[in-house]
């Protein structure tokens, strides 16, 4: 008997058709086998998928799993905005909440056009020396490299945007750059901007060279720029080619608020034999 799924794309992080960060979401009637998963990721060939089951031991709650095109990740933002989009909009519901299979809660709820949603902050720690690293960005090595453990993410500051507007990796170089990785986040502060600070990340450890816009990044970038600039609440650019921003409110020590906007442009149904 064919298997048919509700299959939504959803560009997050932006109000705008074909900007942000497009996320495939699919809902389930019950879970899919990983290898499943992934193949339907891949098919998609979204920087992310979001699984979705409802949980029937909890009200308004999903459990939400994430495929790359090529792996699994325990946590991904951009997709979870979009997921919210569609429970939040198509469901009617005041709230919801999802489960990772890595055993996050993540709250949303609607704002305005806006979603709201509670994610988790993190502090990014002082990394060892990584030459290799700042070559493969075309950048003169710098001792100011910080790990965001929860992530497996490197995160470093250039001077300018004109700086992180110019960079030209090169991702072969990156991968084998440094290991036990899955991506990194180059950010600056941009005051002449309406923006605090703007941002790109690289996740070629995972398949994406750079990714549009990565909610997840920012629950250490909010961190991050929260100590340098000494504000609990920021507003945040992604300058990649699509674009896409939010806004950040540290609530408490361990929960980063992001109000974002996301758009439903694609839905149909996914026939599986």
């Amino acid at each position: 008997m064919a298997t048919q799924i509700q299959t939504f794309l959803i560009d997050a992080f932006t109000s705008q058709p074909f900007k942000g960060n497009p996320a495939g979401v699919c809902l389930l009637d019950s879970p899919l086998e990983p290898p499943l998963m992934q193949a339907i990721a891949a098919e998609l060939n979204a920087s992310e998928t979001a699984f979705l089951v409802a949980d029937v031991s909890h009200s308004h709650t999903y459990s939400i799993r994430y495929f790359t095109p090529t792996v699994e990740i325990g946590f991904c933002g951009h997709a979870t905005v979009a997921a919210a989009k569609l429970v939040l909009e198509k469901r009617k519901w005041p709230h919801v909440q999802f489960r990772t299979a890595h055993g996050l809660v993540l709250q949303a709820a609607p704002h305005e056009s806006a979603v709201l949603l509670q994610f988790p902050l993190y502090l990014p720690k002082p990394y060892g020396p990584a030459p290799a690293l700042w070559e493969a960005l075309g950048l003169p090595a710098q001792p100011q490299v910080f790990l965001a453990e929860e992530l497996h993410m490197l995160l470093l500051e250039v001077p300018s945007l004109e700086d992180l507007l110019l960079l030209r990796p090169d991702f072969t170089k990156l991968r084998q750059a440094v290991e036990g990785v899955k991506g990194l986040a180059v950010t600056t502060q941009t005051p002449d901007t309406p923006f605090d600070f703007q941002s790109r990340c690289f996740w070629p450890w995972v398949g994406i060279d750079e990714d549009p816009v990565t909610g997840s990044a920012h629950s250490a970038l909010a961190s991050y720029w929260s100590q340098r600039l000494q504000k609990k609440e920021l507003k945040a650019y992604q300058c990649s080619r699509r674009g896409g921003s939010m806004e950040l409110r540290i609530t408490r020590d361990s929960t980063l608020e992001v109000k974002a906007f996301a758009t439903i442009v694609l839905e149909g149904t996914l026939h599986l034999a």
